[in-house]
């Protein structure tokens, strides 16, 4: 009997504790429509872009309702097409699925170091799923997280 009471007790207080994480505080905001935002490259696969680079040279990318793409590499602008599971286009409360590039383009600026850029455009052409948590947009490829953004203000 008193072996169950501590054990009540322990999951009550993991649960209160849990639940008052301020880890879990951003979870309540409402998502930010995946069409028509536009999103800033904060991590390239692990990476925390935002340590490294001025704010005006973060990758961004925004998704047009037509079926296109925009953005710009962190040097020269970019383009393109993009596919995604037909639900996911139509609605905002959906928040993951599938989805691939195809079609991109470039200028071609001169850039005196350009890792960045290349890297990010060819990890966007291998992307194949998104989740979208209040502001922010995850691309994953083959399962693993590539790619995070973040809503513009």
């Amino acid at each position: 009997m008193k072996k169950s009471l501590i054990i009540a007790a322990v999951a009550f207080v993991a649960i209160a504790t849990l639940s008052c994480c301020p880890c879990r505080k951003g979870t309540s905001k409402p998502h930010k429509p995946l069409l028509q935002t536009a999103w800033v490259l904060q991590q390239m696969e692990g990476r925390n872009l935002t340590a490294e680079m001025k704010t005006d040279q973060l990758p961004r990318l925004v998704l047009e309702a037509d079926g296109n793409f925009g953005g710009f590499g962190g040097c020269n602008s970019m383009g393109g097409s993009y596919k995604m599971t037909p639900s996911e286009a139509l609605s905002q409360r959906d928040i993951s699925g599938t989805m691939a590039f195809g079609g991109m383009f470039a200028t071609k600026r001169y850039c005196p170091d350009d890792k960045v850029e290349m890297e990010y455009f060819a990890l966007l052409a291998k992307v194949d799923s998104y989740t979208i948590d209040a502001d922010r947009l995850f691309l994953f490829a083959d399962g693993e997280l590539k790619l995070v953004f973040k809503a513009a203000e």
